[in-house]
């Protein structure tokens, strides 16, 4: 991964998914155009490792180094995810990442993040339509 990294997120049916579509016809831009599972995945790593005992067990004993080596393990995850790619930004839906952005920003501090909102009224009436 070379570029900058931005995460696209907001609630549904908010515009999350066009605008990522129209990023992904930019051609320095890098975007599926659909949620991707790399924040939950991260998420994921981060619950498992809460849990473990050993490491647990490390951080008593030697917190800045096992802490750092936690940290360049996510880096590397996150990176490694869009390894092949050389675009100037790299854009990844996810309606997590805001809840993960303190997360997001340990492991990539120039990360970005856009939201997408949308009046609440027009979002239950576009839901109530659909169905």
């Amino acid at each position: 991964m070379t570029g900058t990294f931005v995460g696209v997120t907001g609630l549904p049916r908010s515009g999350s998914t066009l605008l990522c579509q129209l990023l992904a016809q930019h051609p320095g831009i890098h975007c599926d155009g659909h949620s991707s599972p790399l924040c939950n995945m991260l998420l994921g790593i981060r619950r498992m490792i809460s849990n473990d005992t050993f490491f647990l067990a490390q951080l008593d004993h030697t917190f800045d180094s096992s802490y750092a080596q936690l940290s360049g393990a996510m880096r590397g995850f996150l990176r490694g995810w869009y390894q092949a790619c050389s675009k100037t930004a790299l854009v990844d839906k996810n309606r997590a990442w805001l809840h993960a952005i303190e997360l997001l920003l340990h492991i990539e501090p120039n990360a970005r993040l856009l939201v997408c909102v949308r009046e609440l009224g027009q979002i239950y009436g576009s839901i109530e339509a659909q169905h």
